[in-house]
């Protein structure tokens, strides 16, 4: 699977919008000390895939203002997982699946979780 940088993603996102790639989802994994975001996307019946580092203390870069559809998965990560996304449109602020009396976060690990920290792959 292709790494893609940060500071390339929206460059890497517009460019499937240009060759009318449709947006598949994002799956969020969380490595406990960074999350790893993978971008699924269809181009002509085929998956295509990256992946693109995020770190868990920073917001990240909405996809929303290309591919309108990503909000969903967006504000769904932001609910599970507390990633933030700068310039998310519409942002529910954690509360899409949520409720407001709801465990926060309830995906986020912690080191210590679920086993030893060298035991997440």
């Amino acid at each position: 699977m292709n790494e893609v940088q940060k500071d390339q993603l929206l460059d890497e996102v517009q460019n499937l919008w240009d060759n009318r790639s449709r947006f598949v989802t994002i799956t969020c994994v969380d490595l406990v000390d960074e999350f790893d975001l993978i971008y699924s996307f269809d181009h002509n019946m085929e998956l295509v895939n990256f992946r693109v580092k995020a770190d868990k203390d920073r917001p990240f870069i909405s996809i929303s203002g290309i591919y309108a559809a990503s909000f969903l998965v967006e504000n769904e990560i932001q609910d599970q997982f507390g990633l933030k996304f700068e310039n998310l449109e519409p942002d529910f602020k954690g509360f899409l699946l949520l409720s407001q009396d709801g465990p926060r976060t309830p995906m986020l690990r912690k080191v210590g979780e679920r086993g030893k920290q060298e035991d997440v792959v």
